[in-house]
């Protein structure tokens, strides 16, 4: 069950990494939405490695009080396997098909392009419309994900008793909320092409996106804010819990700006820039006009700035709930802090409502 189809009633959000898990309720607020609910709750080491779920049952027990804490209703949600996880392939078909026939047809195509048993695996698709080279057929967007990676998100949902109607994939969610940081910029219309860069606990992912053509290049590196929580440990002879908490407060010695946080910086620096010019490597006629800094990293003050003068690309940190309105439960300091690591939730959220 991959989920690229319309929805049209509400789902909880729910995105997990290594370090928590998220979940977000969105309303309809106008021609806008409002943030109904949202709580992170944090998930016990060995949980989740390398995006790979290994406790499934701690990781839904952490869901279970997330929602509880969140105060929302909602008991239909949408998750997401990450975008390394599946395979894509844009297939092209007569536009006289009928949905049933057309749908017999992905299924014998996809055959010859994944390299699984079919029985073995979850396939959606999407027409994306009429093909530009040849007017009587239509490309068509084929998704395919291992049946395991699906079925541990219904799992774990279950285990917090809640339905997983839809399982998207990462990149696409992170697309979805990239149109609301899209309509943030005045001049959105300069800017075909724009990439977020997520720097989570322990993944930094690049999502690469053309405004005509959606999700265009995603790419992955081990790197995250983790590694300078366990350099506080190190340095300053701090547990795990200790060092995460003195990082979030401020509460660290005189010297750790220079000692510590610049050479993460500069790291981060590094590695981003890395995995840009990948991009560049392989799409060399195109640039990116924008980036947009998700990912729990991306509230290291000025962080922003050393990007946008690293790449020479125009920088924003990336929160599309800017200008939403907030429900009163919702505690708004920390959904704040946290908004620019809630780009999935927020795009699973959204979900919901696609027209």
């Amino acid at each position: 069950m991959l989920g690229l189809g319309k929805k049209h009633h509400a789902l909880l959000g729910v995105d997990f990494s290594a370090a928590a898990i998220k979940v977000l309720e969105l309303g309809r607020s106008g021609s806008g939405y409002k943030v109904e609910a949202f709580a992170v709750e944090p998930l016990p080491d060995g949980a989740v490695v390398d995006k790979e779920i290994r406790d499934a049952g701690a990781i839904g027990a952490a869901l279970e009080r997330a929602v509880k804490r969140s105060g929302t209703r909602l008991k239909h949600c949408a998750m997401a396997v990450p975008s390394s996880t599946i395979i894509t392939r844009t297939l092209r078909f007569s536009n006289k098909l009928s949905e049933a026939e057309l749908e017999g047809q992905v299924s014998v195509e996809a055959d010859q392009y994944i390299p699984y048993n079919l029985e073995d695996v979850s396939i959606d698709f999407q027409v994306l419309g009429k093909n530009t080279a040849n007017p009587d057929l239509i490309d068509v967007l084929v998704v395919a994900s291992r049946k395991e990676h699906v079925e541990s998100r219904i799992a774990i949902a279950q285990v917090a008793g809640l339905t997983a109607e839809l399982v998207d994939v990462e990149a696409y969610a992170i697309e979805h909320a990239t149109s609301l940081l899209l309509d943030q910029l005045p001049d959105r219309e300069q800017k075909p092409i724009v990439a977020v860069v997520d720097v989570g606990a322990q993944v930094t992912g690049v999502y690469v996106m053309s405004q005509e053509q959606g999700v265009i290049y995603t790419r992955e590196q081990d790197f995250g804010g983790r590694l300078l929580t366990e350099e506080i440990m190190r340095r300053y002879d701090m547990d795990m819990q200790q060092a995460g908490n003195a990082k979030i407060h401020g509460e660290l010695p005189p010297d750790y700006a220079v000692s510590v946080l610049e050479p993460f910086k500069q790291n981060m620096m590094d590695q981003v820039h890395r995995l840009l010019q990948y991009f560049y490597v392989t799409r060399p006629q195109d640039t990116i006009d924008h980036i947009f800094l998700g990912g729990g990293c991306a509230v290291i003050p000025g962080i922003d700035e050393m990007l946008e003068d690293a790449t020479g690309t125009p920088v924003s940190i990336a929160n599309p709930f800017r200008g939403m309105s907030v429900a009163r439960r919702v505690n708004k300091q920390r959904f704040e802090n946290d908004s620019p690591a809630t780009l999935t939730a927020c795009g699973l959220a959204m979900r919901g409502f696609v027209e």
